[in-house]
């Protein structure tokens, strides 16, 4: 009797029902996973494309390439079609609909022939004069509806004068009432229009106006959206006015022999436009779009002559692309976690089935079946359990992503409709790719139980499970080395890179590097587990229970049994921490990019005639209705010290008063809130009382003497008007002995005026001062009729000295006064000049405290700099020297990037006061940062763009809805994350099941014995919850600690290659908890509910029945 292979497989198969449908669940599951990941992100991408398209209008979507340098030939127009097709790949070539070639010639003086023989025809001429333009526009008639005439054809004559005649037609609406020199011309069917170029004084040509023609539809695709610059274009701005142009449009290959000898090596204006099919372009991937625009251009530029190609919707796609990309590396980041617990799943239910069916294998060794017979068994069997499964699971696959539109978190993007599904046969490539390593999992196991014995499956189910393979042969070392270098690679280089063109390179291979930490880690703990378990069983059976004992006896017994839940909780709860980490972080770090960037919800960088803004701006902006507050800033590079070699960092000035209520700013950026930060920066309280000159002041003197005498040494008093402009009023050369000198105020400077500095100026450089100690007395202003005592030097201590290129070397004192000197008085001030200048210049200025200016550095200014909190340094700014304090840091402030250049913060008022000090530099805010209503943000938006044309406004919401994180991805992110955790959680669901069943079968007998020997239901409740409830929670807990850390390394990665640096500000971890509970919730109820069922059941079953042998 012959045995029967498929009958037997059928037996097999209803006898391990429960496995077989479990691995047939395994291989759905991984090749819907594998299969369906390239279909949903196809259907992404289309979705994003036909947001593109939708996005750039009917007019943006062509390519064109135009050039003004052409040769207006017959030779050269084809020669010029035949470089632009030729550069039409084809990638390309299936998305045009069709081609027009355009060409339109230089100006023309024109004149109309009044249809008298005996009379001249005459151009009129002149700057103000109408010119006449030859348009010759491929597929024109299709366009058009001729209200008089025909159109015209592409046939020349000959006429009395020997001249040629070209036919033309003109647009009606620019038929009449055309200005012609002094009168209004109107132009008719049969009309003759003599033209001479104006490029040239010499050539005609004659065209005869045979029709007039009207658009069928000015929004047709065919006038690119400007149909007037075509067919009613405006003449050049001019003072005065020029006439308006007329518009001649020949027929078809007209153009070149009908003007090409009156224009001879004239260029012409050509244009080809590409009229691409928007249906088509949905349909195409963004980098074969880009790519394909790209080799266009490069071609068309090497052949033709100052060519330049156009496609809006080229930046549009490219953009897509990096999208598709920041979209496309966390979804395959969790299709590869998805993937590693389906595969562990398959690997968990293959191993019990071999386990299962070792001793009906080793009978059918011993009866003669061979191992290919056994082999050939298995692919019966597989027939069934993998290639139907794999031959499905796309179909499957792919209506649910096309279902997946219906979803929520789809809608804004679909609109409630399905997602576009496209499926090739690559698909099933997959597919099949992912049926035979599961096969190969599952021959492997059955082969190795096929070469054991009947008496060796005896002895295997009579002890204890060995160590896994892998552990016996260090395979798990092995891939512990292996996870480490991709943790190493990815931890070094991410997973992306920038290039220097601004083009992006993935090594997708490093996406399994957080699975394989997470593997790692779990192959780790296995290698401990056996000593844990078995030391917590000899500490348990002297400190608790019997029944509790028997718990802790089971996992100390037989620990490599339990290491296949621990693996399958690690990796699942693993999966849970990472769906709810990924998406969030990147999503949250993606924004906070840009709030950081931006400062505040609208950052202004005024440009050309307004580069420079004052408080009369920020008036103007708080002006409009609904702007919050608006304020200041300065930003510059500085130089550290007092040389050119210093280091250089970047300068920040805010409003230390109103900045942090407008700016975003984090915790984590500084160990203070960023109010308590600025408050240090805002000494204007401390400011003393400005030093104003009387209205009408004409003079200023005052009393001073140098010890000793240095020649060329000059007095000079800096002044600064309502206006902010700055003078220098000099006193003259510094004498030795006491003496009243004076100078004269400037006229133009508007009250009140301010004395800001007193200085002294020699010919010198650097340090080449000449050191003496100035005495200063009796600062007066004088008027016409009045002489008014402004500074007496009575130990006022309000004076600081300018800081030099020696730094603070100089000092300033209130001495005793000499008798004689000025009006009677007790103190001068007395300033001792050391060696160090600022170009020569040296002197004191107004200061209440005589302290630097407070600062705050970035972390990395310290060590860069080898300054020291609290101690003052002398920085150079706008070409001057600027005393400032450290005294607080911050890792990161809003818009600075320190691994770029340090940085420092300074109060902006305070600091454009002390540099204007000197009086040689007039410097301003060059920035402004507002907080506006977001009710009405477009519109207040819009509105100061208006105030400030020409500069550039950073508009955080704008710059939101434009970033890679914008609603595709999200939706990519969120829907992924939904696919990853039904399917992760089912397969970690059903292993977890099928474990806890097998686990039931495998100690029924000793369950039976314990039974027999008095364990109560009680004993049995303890002894499983102790047996399954520690390896519940030292799954769950590894895997969600483990998942955390390997979150980290997969976002890290990842926004680490967006711009090819580092992120800024870092990244936060944030993590929805909500999949990790669900799957504890998960997992727990099926072990209370299996353990309970099973429990139950085994009461219910009579004694002599647990005992029997098999299964």
């Amino acid at each position: 009797m012959s045995l029967s292979f498929p009958r037997l497989a059928k037996q097999r198969t209803r006898g391990d029902f429960f496995l077989s449908l479990g691995a047939l669940i395994a291989v759905f599951l991984a090749c819907s996973t594998v299969a369906g990941g390239p279909v949903y992100l196809r259907s992404l991408e289309r979705v994003g494309m036909a947001d593109v398209v939708k996005s750039a209008g009917p007019y943006n979507k062509n390519v064109i390439a135009i050039s003004d340098w052409i040769p207006l030939e017959h030779v050269e127009i084809t020669r010029a079609n035949s470089v632009v097709d030729s550069a039409v790949n084809e990638q390309l070539e299936p998305l045009i609909e069709r081609r027009s070639t355009r060409i339109k010639s230089r100006p023309h003086f024109w004149g109309l022939d009044d249809g008298d023989p005996n009379t001249r025809v005459e151009t009129v001429r002149g700057e103000f004069a109408s010119r006449a333009y030859f348009h010759e526009m491929e597929d024109l008639r299709d366009v058009v509806t001729y209200v008089d005439g025909r159109a015209p054809t592409s046939n020349l004559r000959i006429d009395g004068d020997g001249d040629r005649v070209v036919e033309v037609a003109v647009y009606e609406n620019r038929s009449r009432g055309i200005r012609h020199g002094e009168v209004l011309e109107d132009l008719s069917v049969g009309d003759l229009v003599l033209a001479s170029s104006v490029s040239r004084g010499f050539g005609s040509v004659k065209a005869e106006i045979v029709g007039i023609f009207a658009a069928n539809d000015l929004s047709d695709q065919f006038w690119l959206g400007t149909p007037s610059a075509i067919l009613e274009p405006d003449p050049p701005m001019l003072f005065g006015g020029r006439d308006q142009p007329i518009v001649l449009f020949t027929a078809e290959g007209a153009i070149a022999p009908g003007l090409g000898p009156s224009n001879a090596g004239l260029p012409m204006n050509y244009m080809r436009v590409l009229f691409i099919d928007p249906e088509m372009i949905s349909l195409t991937k963004p980098g074969v779009f880009v790519a394909a625009v790209d080799h266009f251009e490069e071609v068309v530029k090497a052949d033709l002559p100052l060519v330049k190609t156009l496609s809006g919707i080229r930046a549009a796609t490219e953009r897509m692309e990096t999208k598709i990309l920041f979209l496309r590396l966390p979804v395959l980041l969790l299709a590869a976690f998805v993937v590693t617990v389906v595969g562990y799943y398959l690997f968990l239910v293959s191993g019990l089935i071999a386990r299962k069916r070792a001793y009906e294998i080793a009978m059918l060794r011993s009866r003669g079946l061979s191992i290919f017979q056994i082999f050939w068994l298995q692919i019966i069997e597989g027939l069934v359990v993998i290639v139907l499964p794999a031959l499905i699971a796309p179909l499957l696959a792919a209506f649910g992503i096309g279902l997946a539109g219906k979803l929520p978190v789809f809608k804004p993007l679909t609109g409630g409709a399905y997602l576009p599904v496209e499926l090739s046969a690559f698909v099933w490539v997959w597919s099949g790719i992912t049926t035979l390593i599961v096969f190969l999992i599952l021959l492997t196991q059955v082969l190795i139980v096929a070469r054991s014995g009947i008496t060796n499956v005896d002895r295997f189910r009579a002890r204890p499970d060995r160590p896994p393979m892998f552990q016996r042969f260090y395979l798990d070392i092995l891939v512990v080395i292996l996870g480490g270098f991709f943790v190493w690679e990815i931890s070094t280089r991410g997973i992306a890179t920038a290039h220097k063109d601004g083009g992006i390179a993935t090594d997708v291979t490093l996406l399994f590097a957080p699975v394989m930490l997470l593997i790692s880690t779990a192959l780790l703990i296995l290698r401990l587990f056996p000593v844990m378990a078995r030391l917590s069983y000899s500490i348990a059976t002297r400190f608790t229970s019997a029944s509790m004992a028997i718990g802790f006896w089971r996992l100390g017994r037989d620990p490599y049994w339990y290491s296949w839940p621990i693996l399958l909780l690690i990796l699942g709860t693993g999966l849970g921490v990472m769906v709810g980490t990924l998406g969030s972080t990147l999503e949250r770090s993606a924004r906070e990019q840009i709030f950081y960037d931006n400062g505040t919800n609208l950052r202004i960088l005024p440009g050309g005639m307004s580069a420079n803004v004052d408080s009369g701006d920020i008036a103007q902006i708080e002006a409009v209705d609904g702007v919050n507050s608006a304020t200041l800033a300065f930003r510059q590079i500085a130089r550290f010290g007092t040389t050119n070699q210093g280091p250089t960092f970047k300068v920040f000035g805010v409003d230390s008063e109103r900045f942090g209520d407008i700016a975003w700013f984090r915790q984590d950026f500084s160990e203070k809130p960023i109010d308590d930060l600025l408050v240090s920066l805002n000494i204007a309280s401390s400011k003393p009382a400005p030093l104003i000159l009387p209205a009408g002041t004409m003079k200023i003197t005052v009393w001073t003497k140098q010890q000793p005498y240095v020649a060329d040494h000059f007095f000079w008093i800096v002044l600064k008007d309502v206006e902010g402009r700055q003078v220098t009023v000099t006193l003259g050369q510094i004498g030795d002995r006491w003496s009243e000198q004076s100078g004269d105020v400037p006229l133009h400077l508007v009250d009140p005026i301010e004395v800001t500095s007193l200085q002294t100026f020699m010919q010198a450089g650097g340090d080449g001062g000449a050191p003496t100690t100035w005495f200063i007395d009796d600062l007066k202003a004088i008027g016409p009729d009045f002489e008014h005592m402004m500074l007496d030097f009575e130990s006022e201590g309000l004076w600081t000295p300018l800081p030099t290129s020696n730094g603070l070397d100089d000092t300033y004192v209130d001495a005793t006064e000499e008798p004689g000197v000025g009006e009677f008085g007790a103190g001068v001030g007395t300033v001792f000049l050391e060696r160090g200048t600022i170009a020569g210049v040296r002197g004191i200025y107004r200061s209440a405290t005589g302290e630097p200016l407070p600062a705050i550095v970035s972390d990395n200014f310290l060590g860069l700099t080898g300054a020291v909190l609290g101690q003052p340094v002398v920085v150079q700014i706008a070409g001057g020297f600027v005393p400032v304090n450290p005294i607080e840091t911050a890792s990161l402030f809003p818009t600075l990037d320190p691994i770029d250049r340090p940085f420092m913060i300074l109060d902006v008022e305070t600091l454009l006061d002390f540099v204007e000090l000197r009086g040689l530099v007039n410097i301003h805010a060059n920035e402004i940062f507002a907080d506006i209503d977001p009710i009405n943000h477009v519109e207040i938006t819009e509105e100061i763009r208006g105030i400030y044309t020409g500069s550039s406004i950073w508009d955080r919401r704008a710059r939101l809805s434009q970033s890679v994180i914008d609603p595709l991805t999200v939706a990519g992110w969120r829907g992924m994350s939904i696919v990853s955790l039904i399917i992760g959680g089912l397969a970690l669901l059903l292993g977890y099941v099928t474990y806890l069943l097998a686990n039931s079968n495998r100690f029924t007998h000793d369950s039976a014995y314990l039974r027999a020997m008095g364990l109560s239901k009680s004993g049995f409740i303890r002894s499983a919850f102790v047996e399954h409830g520690i390896l519940w929670l030292f799954g769950c807990v590894v895997g969600a600690s483990v998942g955390l850390f390997a979150s980290r390394m997969a976002v890290g990665a990842i926004a680490y290659s967006e711009t090819g640096r580092a992120l800024l500000p870092p990244f936060i971890l944030e993590t929805m908890w909500l999949p990790l509970w669900m799957i504890v919730f998960m997992v727990l109820s099926a072990g209370v509910v299996v353990v309970g069922s099973s429990f139950v059941s085994f009461l219910r079953r009579p004694l002599h029945e647990l005992t029997r042998s098999g299964d």
